[in-house]
């Protein structure tokens, strides 16, 4: 039955999916999150998603770096390829029941240019236009 696969996923994967069933099978709600700022001193650049929906899901954000420049330094929770980098947090970021997350960013001197929150559209956001930063 589907409640033994959810409970053999969430056993099999030492996690509480709970929060997954309930939202993606027995509610209407939906993703709605976007780029609320952005702010960079020094190496470090701070993106504050903003999670407008009932729904959480992971934050995937991809980053533009400016071509040239020192090196990339990547993020353990990162994967580089070329000037661009695609940064992921889990889940568990909303858990607590804030509507923002501040997502650090650090790949060394490069200038970030870009940031684009779930850039492949994986996730049913209500208005993917707040989802870019700088605003087009």
């Amino acid at each position: 039955s589907p409640w033994d696969y959810a409970f053999f996923m969430s056993r099999a994967l030492g996690r509480d999916l709970g929060w997954f069933w309930y939202y993606w099978l027995f509610t209407t709600d939906a993703v709605d999150g976007s780029i609320a700022g952005m702010r960079t001193t020094g190496n470090r650049t701070v993106v504050t998603v903003r999670q407008d929906g009932a729904m959480p899901s992971p934050v995937v954000l991809k980053v533009e770096l400016a071509p040239g420049g020192p090196a990339i330094r990547p993020m353990a929770n990162s994967r580089v390829q070329g000037d661009t980098a695609i940064v992921t947090w889990p889940v568990d970021v909303w858990f607590g029941g804030s509507r923002t997350f501040q997502a650090a960013l650090d790949f060394g001197g490069r200038r970030i240019t870009r940031v684009t929150l779930d850039p492949a559209g994986r996730f049913p956001d209500g208005d993917k236009a707040d989802n870019v930063w700088p605003r087009p």
